[in-house]
């Protein structure tokens, strides 16, 4: 079992502060692909996604997300903006980062939506997240454009479109588990009422 737990090196690896890095380092070293930044070349598509958020947007408005959780409601806007591209989803894995990917002229392009309280747009609080696995969803040298859709009291009020390719990323390590394993039989030594167990 010790030979296969992580070594002294890596704790002390994790342990520093690793902040400012830019985005597109982080997707090259973690997939191999390249992080390309958008130019003149890509403002067809780039206008073609501001048309699409624009029609999610008004759509939008017209709905009331008042009982919705907001990463409910980014998951319908989400939705919305795949189907007006005409995009896929990466990989077909819904879950972690990119939400869309769509191709034009032979280039790739990914697409993450966002949802954000415009009264927070100056917040400090970590909304960004890209966690590196295995078998990651990005697969391609590819543009990264990201939507971020502001809402008021959870009503969708406009949107933002973002060239990934410019911002910086921090790492905050942690490491995590679950109740089968926090609560196992091995682990728990006392309960009430006595001799509780999971049914």
């Amino acid at each position: 079992m010790s030979e296969r737990l992580p070594s002294e090196d890596f704790f002390e690896t994790i342990m520093r502060r690793v902040r400012n890095v830019p985005f597109s380092y982080v997707i090259e070293m973690t997939t191999g692909h390249e992080v390309i930044s958008l130019s003149e070349e890509d403002k067809e598509v780039v206008n073609e996604v501001f048309e699409a958020a624009r029609a999610v947007l008004e759509e939008a408005k017209e709905e009331d997300y008042s009982t919705l959780r907001p990463n409910e409601i980014s998951n319908r806007l989400e939705d919305k903006l795949r189907s007006k591209l005409g995009g896929t989803i990466p990989e077909n894995k819904v879950a972690g980062y990119p939400n869309i990917m769509v191709e034009r002229g032979g280039k790739v392009y990914y697409v993450e939506v966002k949802l954000a309280e415009v009264d927070q747009l100056d917040s400090s609080f970590r909304t960004f997240y890209y966690e590196p696995v295995e078998f990651a969803k990005v697969t391609k040298d590819a543009r990264h454009i990201m939507v971020g859709f502001l809402h008021k009291a959870k009503s969708v009020i406009g949107f933002k479109i973002v060239d990934l390719s410019k911002i910086n990323v921090n790492l905050k390590s942690e490491f995590n588990t679950n109740n089968k394993e926090l609560y196992k039989s091995g682990a728990v030594i006392k309960s009430y009422p006595e001799g509780l167990v999971l049914t």
